[in-house]
């Protein structure tokens, strides 16, 4: 009698263990428990933060991105491109030449007077990214070219565009410089997409001044995807974490998870996006060093 009982009692227990995995307990529980292996060295304090945050960060099953964070997504992935490769045009944006480096590109849109720096991830190629990664893990921000480049570079585009609205976006490594970059700039939009964290004293700050909900990190979007080892502890602004099951934790890093399907299709034609060149401001003939 118990065993045809239990036999009937399955397809509901079936059931409820789907309503677990699909609920939004299932991914934070799944990130805590990460944070718990994974970052023993955390003080009460700041696990206690972080905890706070990731109960009460946002989920969300699809990747599904408001416009404007589509059009970051995608300046963000144009980063990683080779300068030369990247599309002149995105809709009412257009490259502008005299910033566009191996580092990162810049996108104007001299109707609305909004300008869009996209900062680059780590090329695993280049050892000086690397580098970088090595020494904001350690916290010595201060040292690292890559931090001081983008610190310069949003100092040298807010004197040579002073009217338009600066956003900043990117992904991993990228994200990281917009973090750091929003900490010590006022910057008007940033988006970032699973940012490299590490559990040193400038990602701490940043995520007491977001529990605090600070000025600056309330200009702050992070898009992260649960189960990404290396955003584990990004939770800084306004956080939206996405769930995707993937057997391979490096696949739930990449870019192309935000992008969605056709853009994802389109990686590799970005240069088929180049239209004819729109008239140049006056701030984008001359930009001031």
């Amino acid at each position: 009698m118990q065993i045809k009982k239990r036999f009937i009692d399955l397809p509901d227990q079936r059931i409820q263990k789907s309503k677990n995995f699909f609920s939004d307990a299932f991914p934070k529980n799944k990130e805590l428990k990460s944070v718990e292996k994974n970052l023993t060295e955390l003080s009460p304090t700041t696990k206690d933060t972080l905890t706070t945050l990731i109960k009460n960060s946002k989920i969300s099953k699809n990747i599904v991105l408001p416009l404007e964070d589509e059009l970051c997504a995608q300046v963000t992935r144009y980063a990683y491109y080779d300068p030369e490769q990247r599309p002149y045009q995105i809709g009412d944006f257009y490259l502008e030449p005299y910033y566009n480096d191996l580092f990162h590109c810049i996108y104007l849109n001299h109707t609305q007077k909004i300008c869009i720096i996209g900062y680059r991830g780590t090329d695993t190629k280049e050892k000086s990214d690397l580098l970088s990664d090595a020494q904001i893990i350690l916290g010595v921000n201060a040292i690292d070219p890559r931090v001081s480049g983008s610190l310069k570079l949003f100092d040298q585009v807010r004197k040579s565009h002073p009217d338009y609205q600066k956003r900043i976006c990117g992904h991993s490594l990228g994200g990281t410089l917009c973090y750091i970059v929003a900490k010590h700039r006022r910057v008007d939009y940033c988006c970032t997409f699973n940012p490299g964290s590490a559990p040193n004293k400038i990602f701490i700050l940043m995520l007491k001044d977001t529990l605090l909900k600070k000025d600056r990190t309330q200009k702050i979007h992070t898009y992260k995807i649960i189960g990404d080892p290396i955003s584990l502890c990004s939770y800084v602004g306004k956080t939206v974490s996405f769930f995707v099951p993937h057997w391979n934790p490096l696949k739930l890093h990449a870019m192309e998870n935000f992008l969605g399907q056709e853009a994802s299709k389109n990686t590799g034609n970005a240069s088929s996006t180049a239209t004819t060149p729109a008239p140049q401001s006056p701030e984008t003939k001359n930009p001031t060093p």
